[in-house]
């Protein structure tokens, strides 16, 4: 069996594993998204995938490589959507916004200043994922957690083009239990600002299990589907 085609078979394995951990925390196993991450795939992996299964959404955190491999024919024939998962340079802003139907990595108000202001030129709303952050790490990206109610506050007061839908964090290097924790502070901030209908994305392919226990509903999956 060719690389490419393995893909829908570890694609299942994902699904049984979210499946299993559902079940065994009596969670409902339709409210939990896979955010399949593509930014590591091949075009032919990603051909595949979508020719075999049906994906909720894709995410890619460049924005050429994903015009150049989303513009092949048969990739523009999957009306898929696209969900943007790494930091967002304000002068890409304008084509990000052109180009994916979430942002998932608002995490300051210049940016989210630009963003309004294409999104207003462009005739739409700017649907956002405010990114905060779990771990003390001065590379990664974020808001800090107590700086989020009066961030929240400005981008509904400041800016109409922009839509919240929910939250993303990434999780810091540790423990299982560190994990767990950094998890529930940020389910907690969810709870006070979201609603269910809105994204908690928490969990990346080697703690999706735990992000999901600890309410997650929108995981990103990158290695485990493609290798």
């Amino acid at each position: 069996m060719q690389e490419e085609n393995k893909v829908a078979q570890t694609y299942d394995k994902v699904l049984k594993r979210v499946k299993e951990v559902c079940l065994k925390s009596s969670i409902d196993f339709s409210k939990i998204n896979i955010l399949v991450v593509t930014k590591y795939a091949t075009q032919e992996q990603i051909e595949h995938l979508l020719s075999q299964r049906q994906v909720f959404a894709v995410g890619q955190s460049q924005l050429q490589d994903t015009i150049r491999k989303y513009s092949s024919p048969i990739l523009k024939t999957f009306k898929v959507r696209k969900f943007f998962i790494g930091r967002l340079q304000t002068n890409k802003a304008a084509k990000v916004l052109e180009y994916f139907d979430l942002i998932c990595s608002l995490d300051n108000l210049h940016l989210a200043e630009v963003l309004n202001k294409q999104a207003q030129k462009q005739n739409k709303t700017a649907c956002c994922l405010l990114q905060i952050k779990l771990t003390n790490k001065e590379t990664q990206g974020g808001l800090a957690i107590e700086e989020v109610p009066s961030f929240i506050d400005k981008v509904k007061t400041l800016y109409p083009n922009i839509k919240l839908k929910g939250l993303m964090a990434i999780a810091p290097q540790g423990s299982k239990e560190e994990i767990r924790d950094a998890f529930k502070k940020a389910k907690q901030i969810f709870d006070c600002y979201f609603t269910e209908q809105d994204y908690l994305s928490l969990g990346m392919s080697g703690d999706f299990e735990i992000a999901i226990e600890e309410g997650s509903n929108l995981i990103r999956i990158g290695s485990a589907v493609f290798g």
